[in-house]
């Protein structure tokens, strides 16, 4: 009788349940050293708690000052904020490229 072992190894957001990526393999497992690595290249915090990508805009959207002063701006399809145009142009300000919520926010590849 032979032994066999399978590991399986799952990323979820513990704030909002969501599987965020997962990986099955025989006999060796991927380490949480590893497994936190590619949770940061998909957008996550990986700390004390895992937090996706989606919730954090969310969250941030949520406490954005410039959305509390001004009013809410446009949304994308996929739930990020269009940010707030400057007075001469549609171009979004700077302040808004700076943030995670905002479509032209340029994530960065590791």
């Amino acid at each position: 009788m032979a032994i066999t072992r399978k590991v399986d190894t799952d990323v979820y957001c513990d704030i909002c349940g969501k599987w965020v990526m997962g990986w099955t393999s025989n006999n060796d497992g991927v380490s949480r050293a590893w497994a936190a690595k590619y949770a940061r290249k998909k957008g996550c915090t990986v700390g004390k708690k895992i937090i996706c990508k989606e919730y954090r805009i969310e969250k941030r959207i949520q406490t954005c000052s410039i959305q509390q002063k001004i009013g809410s701006a446009g949304r994308d399809s996929d739930g990020t904020c269009m940010g707030f145009g400057g007075e001469a142009s549609d171009e979004p300000l700077e302040k808004c490229k700076q943030c995670i919520a905002c479509t032209s926010y340029q994530w960065k590849e590791e």
